[in-house]
């Protein structure tokens, strides 16, 4: 068990009872396991509002015409990828100083943990790269800028989400528990995130005008298909509550 006594931030205690309080659980002081984990993941998410700002910046790069096109897909890819990794990391190093708290468990099976992320999120995933790529083998303008920045996509994706279905289970009894499989799937939809690289293919679009039929209604089929995927997963990701169990000390 976790002893009271170890030590944990104001801004990790704080963040862990908002993370709570949004799925349903109110606490005056998380328990020391959970401030750590749950309060690193609500203090990443404190900067993604400077991500939002910056990201009109990068789209618009993304489609000027004197940017050359290869270099349009490279940097929208990159800060695509890597503001989601370094906040990834950034929560790896708190489950680290978890892990010595309370000894990693045995990793739970692939289904058991596809089934805590949400189907709806694969879907996400697979919709958007397998489109990505069938899109760009058969009606891509610039295939190999394209194919570049779907490579970047994929693989700043799959490092978090094997380490989401590989992890140990780190937890001290049923509410620990219960917030470990949370914790997976919030992992993968923050930080492996996919819906911006649907938008790989407008940037493509944006190479030629007027946009001919053959390129532009398939295009378009992408957007809705992968579009209605990700509001199933989001949908999905809202259902999600916490079990009763002793997450903290009770508000007086």
């Amino acid at each position: 068990m976790v002893t009271e006594a170890a030590w944990t931030t104001l801004a990790e205690r704080q963040g862990a009872r908002a993370w709570l309080a949004r799925r349903g659980v109110e606490v005056a002081e998380p328990t020391p396991l959970l401030a750590v984990r749950a309060g690193a993941r609500e203090l990443a998410s404190r900067s993604y509002p400077a991500y939002i700002v910056l990201s009109p910046v990068v789209w618009m790069a993304a489609l000027l015409p004197p940017v050359p096109v290869l270099a349009r897909f490279l940097v929208f890819a990159v800060v695509c990828a890597a503001f989601p990794l370094l906040q990834w990391h950034r929560v790896r190093r708190a489950d680290r100083a978890a892990a010595r708290l309370v000894p990693p468990g045995a990793r739970p099976s692939f289904r058991e943990v596809a089934g805590q992320v949400g189907w709806w999120y694969f879907a996400a995933v697979a919709t958007t790269f397998g489109g990505g790529v069938v899109l760009c083998a058969v009606f891509a303008a610039h295939p190999a800028g394209w194919a570049a920045a779907l490579v970047i996509g994929a693989a700043s994706v799959t490092s978090v989400l094997g380490r989401v279905l590989r992890a140990p289970v780190i937890a001290e009894d049923d509410a620990s528990l219960a917030v470990d499989a949370a914790l997976r799937a919030h992992d993968a939809r923050a930080f492996a995130v996919p819906f911006a690289f649907l938008l790989l293919a407008w940037i493509d679009l944006s190479t030629s005008w007027p946009w001919p039929p053959a390129r532009f209604v398939p295009a378009i089929g992408y957007f809705v298909l992968v579009a209605a995927v990700h509001v199933g997963a989001a949908r999905e990701a809202r259902r999600s509550s916490l079990p009763p169990g002793r997450y903290g000390t009770v508000p007086s």
